[in-house]
């Protein structure tokens, strides 16, 4: 297993000079949020040169392009940041976000990143089967377009989305898909109250990317690994044992004024853990 740092705590800083940071603290790769401030897409041909550059330069790979959230459609930080999304009830805007994900596969082959991650959307509880089905329709065309690029797709769930267990991502990969499976998140297991390790055991080579970060009482924020309740030995050990050899990418956006303590703190941790 290797380390990576997600770059949306460093929202405060350039994309490149957050690559430069998160590689001097020692981490082997970075997670690229295609978001703003860094990433909304399409981008230029030359940034994604620049980005690539800095890649080599600073010895990283691209853990995940992670394209969870899309704030920069309304360029508005008080939006709704899943949506447009995949299961939007609305053609023309799920149509929007169909292309977007598929910008996001093309820059993941461009960038030699193994996986984007993506989520479902916002729970709409008076239409919840047609969004599902709505989803459903989405996996079905993005999968077959990142299958031809040899990319994974990673559905991370979260607390208030339309899938929002585990059990759910389940239930839509293990259908016909090749390319799809979960982008494990610890603290949003343990806001469901989930074992960690029992979910570890059921997806086994279909958990693509895992983001870490800790959680206290059930409550959906995310803390440095060890101010928490979740125990990352017993996390390590279940991940080794299903010979998981993808990244540990810290997520800690809710440490967005102090990034590099936090990316610093994090990078400690993990390294003691996986010694």
């Amino acid at each position: 297993m290797k380390l990576g740092f997600s770059v949306n705590a460093f929202s405060n800083y350039t994309l490149l000079d957050a690559i430069e940071k998160i590689s001097k603290t020692g981490y082997d790769g970075v997670e690229i949020v295609l978001d703003i401030p860094h990433v909304f897409l399409p981008i230029t041909m030359e940034k994604i040169a620049q980005i690539k550059q800095s890649l080599i330069v600073n010895n990283v790979n691209v853990t995940n392009l992670n394209s969870n959230t899309v704030l920069g459609w309304s360029k508005n930080f008080s939006g709704e940041k899943f949506e447009p999304s995949l299961s939007n009830t609305n053609e023309k805007f799920r149509k929007w976000r169909l292309e977007y994900t598929k910008q996001s596969i093309d820059l993941a082959e461009n960038l030699n990143c193994k996986s984007i991650s993506i989520t479902s959307g916002i729970q709409d509880l008076k239409n919840s089967q047609l969004c599902l089905d709505l989803f459903y329709d989405s996996l079905i065309q993005i999968s077959q377009y990142a299958e031809k690029k040899n990319i994974l797709i990673g559905i991370e769930y979260e607390p208030g989305l339309l899938i929002d267990n585990s059990n759910k991502v389940w239930n839509l990969i293990s259908k016909d898909f090749k390319n799809l499976g979960l982008n494990l998140d610890t603290c949003h297991a343990a806001v469901n109250e989930e074992n960690l390790s029992d979910i570890i055991q059921k997806f086994g080579k279909k958990i693509i990317h895992t983001h870490i970060s800790d959680c206290k009482n059930n409550i959906h924020y995310h803390l440095l690994p060890g101010e928490g309740e979740i125990d990352f030995k017993k996390l390590y050990d279940s991940l080794n044992y299903i010979s998981y050899s993808g990244f540990l990418t810290a997520e800690l956006y809710t440490y967005y004024q102090s990034p590099e303590d936090a990316a610093s703190k994090a990078f400690n941790y993990l390294k003691n853990l996986i010694k």
